[in-house]
């Protein structure tokens, strides 16, 4: 009798470590249409030019009772709209965007960062790591570029 309980116990106590361990949650997929690129500098002739910018406010959120995290970061993504002899679609640069903040978000919640902050940088670093993969000469910064509509994801 003293056995089973101490075994209950044990069984309970190792269930209970593990819902806490278990207790973070996050989720969600950027979609390409977050990224709604506008053309800052157009094309001047056949060399390499050109940029498009999409700016987003991006919600990153973790639940978690020991890291727990909800930072709104603003993200500008710069392209440019040609390199080399390769143009950059508005679609291939929506796809990989959405594709890289996707990777980065995974990255910043797995973490440990609880600081919004911090938290933004690193997604912007990151993205940016993942982005240039794809796309050569990209940016991803906070918003610089004046007098666009930014959007939000998820919408406001």
């Amino acid at each position: 009798m003293i056995r089973s309980l101490l075994v209950r116990a044990f069984l309970l106590g190792t269930m209970a470590l593990l819902l806490e361990a278990c207790a973070t949650v996050s989720g969600g997929s950027i979609p390409p249409s977050a990224f709604e690129f506008h053309d800052i500098v157009p094309e001047q002739g056949p060399e390499a030019g050109g940029w498009k910018v999409a700016q987003v406010n991006i919600l990153l959120s973790r639940i978690s009772r020991r890291r727990p995290l909800q930072a709104w970061c603003d993200v500008e993504v710069g392209v440019p709209r040609i390199t080399g002899k390769r143009p950059i679609s508005t679609e291939t640069a929506q796809r990989r965007s959405a594709e890289s903040a996707n990777g980065a978000a995974r990255m910043v919640l797995l973490g440990n960062e609880t600081v919004s902050a911090m938290a933004c940088k690193q997604f912007r670093d990151e993205m940016r790591l993942l982005l240039r993969e794809h796309i050569g000469g990209v940016r991803v910064t906070k918003f610089m570029t004046p007098g666009l509509e930014p959007k939000s994801f998820p919408d406001d």
